[in-house]
């Protein structure tokens, strides 16, 4: 074989690597910036916002939010150990390692990214949660809570409660009725007796109503039980402080034990 034809065969051959890893790095990269474990408590976690890492290839948003709701992953990871502690048994979840600044995976498809390699990505975190709910719901036909975890820096001591003023636990009042939403055995109802803000109170259901700020976005929208396949989701905005605090974090998860041992246990 002649110089020239062993350069070409050389170079072709280099090219063809090249571009296998790059399609394989491609195909690899959605799962790598996601964060997602299966469980075996009726429970699912979530964390959209929390992921710092770049997508590749993807442009920067430039329409709405891309702050990042910091610590929120931690909590998510944190109040995993503390359920998987007092039940034996772990939570499912998924969390965005990702950044909001090229992905908002709390927004419907056309409005979450601004780049098509951003799309897989997004499809991805949303395809993982499909395939969990769907695993759930046939394990625990009777009872599932979803919990979309995020951050907010307005009120640094309050959580606030996002159900689109109920219609996403529509099943689980149906079922047990508003004291399982803000009644003292509710997951929110004990952090309040535990001396936190909560916004709205533990009061009659929406008097008041959910601030409108943090009342559900898109993914307790979609995953909601007022749709025929949904399972109840309740989107809790963390104060900036409480996020870190493992006195709140214990409390919370205690809340979430709580309810598990009141609304959910019998579902098994």
């Amino acid at each position: 074989m002649n110089y020239r034809k062993t350069r070409f065969v050389n170079c072709f051959l280099t090219a063809v690597a090249v571009w296998s890893f790059a399609g394989a790095s491609s195909a690899e990269a959605p799962d790598k910036l996601i964060l997602s474990r299966s469980g075996n408590l009726p429970i699912i976690l979530t964390a959209p916002h929390g992921g710092q890492e770049v997508v590749p290839g993807a442009s920067l948003r430039s329409r709405g939010s891309t702050l990042l709701d910091a610590n929120t992953i931690e909590l998510a990871e944190a109040l995993s150990k503390r359920l998987r502690t007092a039940l034996g048994d772990d939570p499912y979840l998924v969390a965005a390692r990702f950044s909001r600044k090229y992905v908002d995976a709390n927004r419907a498809e056309a409005e979450a990214f601004e780049s098509a390699d951003a799309n897989p990505v997004y499809q991805a975190y949303h395809n993982r949660i499909s395939a969990f709910i769907s695993e759930i719901r046939q394990k625990f036909p009777k009872g599932v809570l979803f919990l979309d975890i995020h951050g907010q820096s307005e009120d640094p001591n309050v959580v606030y409660r996002g159900t689109r003023n109920g219609a996403t636990v529509t099943r689980l009042i149906e079922k047990h009725g508003s004291p399982a939403l803000v009644g003292p055995n509710s997951i929110l109802g004990f952090v309040q007796l535990k001396g936190y803000k909560v916004f709205p109170p533990n009061t009659p259901l929406n008097d008041p109503p959910e601030d409108r700020r943090f009342n559900g976005g898109h993914t307790v929208w979609i995953y909601g039980s007022q749709n025929a396949n949904g399972i109840d989701a309740v989107q809790l905005e963390v104060g900036k402080l409480l996020r870190t605090d493992s006195a709140f974090i214990d409390h919370l998860a205690r809340g979430m034990v709580l309810f598990y041992k009141t609304y959910l246990m019998a579902g098994k």
